[in-house]
């Protein structure tokens, strides 16, 4: 875990510096930053007598399986996800300063016709009644943030198998970096819901009046998705900021998590699975997502996952060939 520490300081200074070569004067939009995450630091700070004890329990509850490097992992698997994420989103909210929002309506399109010429997202608002806001605030905040954001922690916590952890540290990095940035950067688009006011349309006019009518626009949900656009649009760059539609990041955890279930057990499957369906029906119904940027991201990490273990497997491979005696 020290590594990926020291990989997540690097990811951050370089995000530090892409904030400093695109903006006139850098200091004072990181006391912008400051300033619009302070309730993050106080939420943060606030607890941290409560994150303490829990540190101690932890060491406390874990001497017979080696609390003292238990503690030292989990310590170093915190602080790197926090660092992780502040530099996620400071490059993702820096995309429009690179590249502009392109690829819209070609993946509005796209789906389109994937669905036989209905929009997708059409399907999900037909079961508003059971896709309420409460339940959609719940899987698609509540419950997929903390393994999302914390999953390195609970990697250092819970799992003792060493090339497993390894493999997993790889497809977490490569689900946010290679998937969250490198191709969001090669894919800019916004997604339905801002899709209108990015090129000046009412394609999806249906979208915004049926998710008004749910009472997503009067809800926290609503709250965020003005305060994303109000952002790209003031240029304001902070910790939570950023649109970026393709490809969907909620959905490529998912499907990390959902690989993670199966490889721990066949028997946590179906819960891996339901869960990752729930996800891409959200990223749908939200507005935030084509469904083809949840497809994309499903492929992506399942081929990503195979080619990682594979590779890690190797060495495990070759030490097993080695022990192995001769036979004549």
């Amino acid at each position: 875990m020290r590594r990926f520490f020291l990989f997540s300081l690097g990811y951050l200074a370089f995000s530090v510096v892409m904030v400093m070569l695109i903006r006139e004067d850098p200091m004072a939009q990181f006391a912008d930053i400051l300033n619009r995450g302070k309730w993050a630091i106080r939420t943060v700070v606030s607890a941290l007598p409560f994150i303490a004890a829990g540190f101690a329990a932890l060491y406390y509850f874990s001497r017979s399986f080696g609390g003292k490097k238990l503690l030292i992992e989990a310590t170093w698997a915190f602080a790197a996800c926090f660092a992780f994420t502040a530099a996620f989103t400071f490059i993702k909210s820096a995309m429009p300063f690179f590249v502009p929002f392109y690829a819209d309506t070609f993946f509005a399109d796209l789906d389109k016709v994937m669905h036989g010429g209905v929009d997708p997202w059409i399907y999900t608002h037909r079961y508003a009644d059971i896709l309420t806001v409460e339940v959609t605030k719940t899987f698609y905040f509540a419950i997929w943030s903390m393994p999302a954001l914390f999953f390195p922690f609970l990697l250092a916590l819970f799992d003792r198998d060493p090339v497993r952890k390894r493999t997993y540290l790889q497809l977490f990095s490569f689900t946010w970096i290679g998937l969250g940035n490198v191709a969001a950067y090669a894919t800019a688009s916004v997604g339905p819901l801002y899709y209108d006011r990015l090129l000046g349309t009412d394609r999806f006019a249906g979208l915004i009046q049926s998710m008004q009518n749910i009472g997503f626009q009067d809800s926290l949900i609503g709250t965020i998705q003005q305060g994303l656009w109000d952002n790209y649009v003031d240029g304001a760059q902070t910790v939570g900021s950023g649109i970026s539609a393709f490809p969907s990041v909620h959905v490529a955890v998912a499907t990390m998590l959902m690989l993670y279930l199966f490889d721990r057990s066949k028997y946590l499957v179906p819960i891996g699975a339901a869960y990752l369906a729930i996800i891409m029906v959200l990223s749908v119904h939200l507005g935030w997502h084509y469904a083809v940027d949840g497809y994309f991201s499903v492929a992506a990490v399942t081929l990503a996952w195979a080619a990682l273990w594979r590779w890690n497997a190797r060495p495990a491979s070759r030490q097993i060939a080695a022990n192995r005696p001769a036979t004549s």
